[in-house]
């Protein structure tokens, strides 16, 4: 089953979080390098992936928020191979629920979900958030101007989080240079430089509105 790209922005896509986090404490995982294999996350935290950061979860995460593309289909030769780590992360993990980002002319959610069902990987249910919706919903929230240089999918992903109602949210595995735990050696992809300015202004943008509800050693850096 897919879902129709949506035309306009559809901020129910966003909502969609709503019931898994409004009211809770939560840790947002991200990809890049921590001081441990195993993300620290709390027993009380619903606990939220992004990317390829579920592979350092210790247990179960309660939301999975990744990239989708049209090139997720198994066996795709045109898969590149970064994107194809980052979904091989999720071999034999599990989540509740499936965040798919979809690019913004194709329907590519079932390809990624056969991708993972080949994997191994276990969900319980899943939703799909379209370019049109995280453009807007990035102008509103985190202060993004530009066209061409968007948020990453983990500071998205703290946003949506604290926009649903989020009682605390919590940043585990995040940085503003390029890296990623699973992978001890990688070059920067050129876009990276792209996300930097844009986190950075999301964060401040997200830190004034949501004072002491975000918390994670990555705001020191960007007060600095």
């Amino acid at each position: 089953m897919s879902l129709p790209i949506a035309t306009v922005a559809d901020l129910s896509q966003v909502e969609r979080l709503r019931s898994f986090v409004e009211g809770r404490s939560c840790v947002v995982v991200g990809s890049a390098p921590m001081p441990s294999s195993t993300a620290d996350v709390l027993p009380e935290e619903v606990v939220i992936a992004v990317n390829g950061s579920i592979s350092s979860l210790p247990g179960p995460a309660d939301v999975w928020v990744l990239n989708s593309k049209q090139q997720d289909k198994p066996g795709s030769p045109s898969l590149k191979p970064l994107h194809r780590i980052m979904l091989s992360q999720g071999k034999g993990k599990q989540a509740g629920h499936l965040v798919l980002l979809r690019g913004p002319k194709i329907e590519s959610e079932a390809y990624t979900l056969a991708t993972l069902d080949a994997l191994g990987c276990q969900y319980q249910s899943w939703s799909v958030l379209d370019k049109l919706t995280k453009r807007k919903f990035e102008g509103d929230t985190c202060a993004r101007v530009s066209e061409s240089r968007p948020c990453s999918a983990g500071i998205l992903t703290v946003a949506m989080s604290l926009w649903c109602g989020a009682e605390h949210v919590r940043m585990v595995g995040f940085s503003l240079s390029p890296g990623y735990h699973y992978l001890s050696h990688v070059k920067p992809q050129y876009w990276w430089r792209d996300h930097v300015e844009a986190d950075r202004r999301a964060l401040k943008a997200l830190t004034a509105r949501y004072g002491e509800r975000l918390s994670g050693p990555i705001l020191q850096k960007v007060a600095a």
